[in-house]
C-alpha cells in the first residue's frame, strides 16, 4: 500500500466521522427539545455560557 492511499483513507474516515458526529449531535438536540421544550433547552445553554466565564 502506498502512502497516498493510506492518507486518502484516513481523510475519508475523518470526514465520515465528522458527518456522523454532526448527525448524532443533531439527534441529541432534537431529543432534548422534544422532552424538555425549546425554552428550557435554550435557557440551559445560556446558563452554561454564562457560567463559562470568557
Amino acid at each position: 500500500m502506498s502512502i497516498t492511499f493510506l492518507l486518502s483513507a484516513l481523510a475519508l474516515v475523518a470526514v465520515l466521522a465528522l458527518v456522523a458526529a454532526i448527525f448524532v449531535g443533531g439527534a441529541v438536540y432534537v431529543v432534548r427539545v422534544r422532552r424538555r421544550g425549546t425554552d428550557a433547552v435554550l435557557a440551559d445553554a445560556r446558563k452554561r455560557r454564562d457560567l463559562g466565564g470568557a
